[in-house]
């Protein structure tokens, strides 16, 4: 099974997950529609998820991604009858394996050997298992898939097990727009953390507090940084999360799924829109 087929059967099963909670926080009507009622249909991988889907195989699963993934030859001209014959013989050759380009593979490679050269981020990867799923049962059944799991610990989480989390990024710039300490929080991986310990730590009976990202460029440089988050966002993230809970709860009894508010919403001037004529 490739890596988009595991993808699929892996949010496809009905247990909870992070990214299920945050389609709720985002809309409960979305949430609905996607995984209960599932009358939406399923979106093609961009290609952007497809770059950073082999890097997470590259890095972690150096192996699976030399099996499950195979380069487009370049220069064939498939306008022509020995072009699609010779693109036919690739595919066929290559069946069941993903197809990436030449130019996406040397950017998987350059962000591999980032993350490998990294000192902090290869001691987290030094030992350990890679993308462990983790699910409970219940009248709410619980999912999550970590990156990283190591239970023995290493000299960076103090000897303690912990979870490292991989994240592909644009920039690692402090001033960039999708910084990724801004992004942390506006993206809800706060929650990740929050939703992914407790469980983790319920299903093997030991406690696991320590959650790590290791955050690595998409585009040159290739930077790589590595966070831990504090124990007062993980807890903040596993209240956000428990609330989520509650909230499906409350809306499977009630039936009621809501959308964009009904009421009217008035629109003022923005603070950039003064900071911008102000500078005119």
């Amino acid at each position: 099974m490739n890596t988009t087929e595991f993808i699929h059967d892996y949010h496809a099963n009905a247990a909870l997950s992070h990214s299920k909670l945050e389609t709720f926080r985002r809309r409960p009507a979305l949430f609905y529609k996607k995984y209960i009622a599932k009358s939406l249909p399923a979106m093609e991988p961009s290609s952007a998820f497809r770059v950073g889907s082999a890097a997470h195989t590259a890095i972690l699963e150096p192996i699976h991604y030399q099996l499950g993934y195979a380069i487009k030859p370049e220069g064939i001209d498939r306008r022509t009858k020995d072009g699609k014959i010779a693109f036919a013989t690739f595919e066929i050759a290559n069946e069941g394996r993903i197809m990436i380009s030449e130019d996406e593979h040397d950017q998987v490679s350059s962000m591999f050997d980032a993350v490998n050269s990294h000192k902090l981020a290869a001691q987290l990867l030094s030992a350990g298992t890679a993308e462990v799923t983790w699910r409970t049962q219940g009248t709410m059944p619980l999912q999550c898939r970590t990156d990283w799991f190591n239970p023995a610990g290493c000299e960076l989480s103090g000897g303690r097990p912990y979870v490292a989390d991989l994240k592909t990024v644009e920039s690692l710039d402090d001033e960039a727009f999708s910084n990724f300490e801004k992004a942390v929080f506006r993206y809800g991986y706060h929650r990740q953390a929050g939703f992914y310990l407790p469980l983790i730590t319920e299903i093997t009976g030991a406690p696991v507090f320590d959650f790590f990202f290791i955050a690595v460029e998409k585009v040159e440089p290739f930077g790589v940084a590595v966070y831990r988050l504090s124990d007062d966002a993980v807890a903040r993230g596993q209240d956000e999360s428990i609330a989520d809970l509650r909230g499906i709860k409350a809306c499977m009894d009630s039936g009621i799924w809501p959308n964009i508010d009904e009421k009217l919403h008035e629109l003022g001037l923005p603070k950039w829109y003064d900071q911008r004529r102000a500078l005119e």
